[in-house]
């Protein structure tokens, strides 16, 4: 069997690959110091998830918060924060919401595609990468599983 090389850039088990190979069943991940390898035929699920980026909704709630307390503070007149800082208030307020508004659709136009690998164990192999990244990994990996099982009698 030859050799199936993916050249994307990968994360998993908490490391960061340039490429992944499949060779004689085993999908490996290689850097200078890491390899992880996992035996294809012995995995039982393929699943295709998407991770969000929390600390973009941190920041959202944050930027509403900041623009809401500015607009009700020197709404009720107890506290002109505008003019503490010496900006104008539809700069901070407007900013703030504009800010808020920007990171909460980007956390859910643009989450973090991962692929998920199980083989048995507790947890499954968590492989994160770019969209084109993700599906040949998945797109080849299914290929491999699906010609292991056509052999099978």
């Amino acid at each position: 069997m030859q050799k199936i090389t993916l050249p994307h850039r990968y994360s998993a088990g908490g490391s960061r690959f340039r490429e992944a190979s499949i060779e004689t069943g085993w999908l490996c991940f290689q850097s200078g110091t890491v390899t992880i390898r996992i035996y294809l035929p012995l995995v039982t699920r393929l699943e295709l998830s998407y991770q969000m980026r929390d600390w973009l909704l941190a920041f959202a709630f944050v930027g509403f918060f900041v623009g809401l307390a500015s607009l009700g503070l020197r709404w009720l007149g107890w506290l002109n924060i505008p003019q503490l800082l010496k900006i104008s208030p539809q700069a901070l307020e407007y900013g703030a919401f504009a800010l808020a508004l920007i990171a909460f659709v980007s956390y859910f136009l643009f989450p973090i595609r991962i692929l998920l690998l199980h083989d048995g164990n507790a947890s499954p192999l968590l492989v994160t990468g770019s969209k084109k990244a993700i599906e040949d990994m998945e797109s080849t990996v299914w290929a491999f599983l699906e010609a292991l099982h056509k052999k099978q009698p």
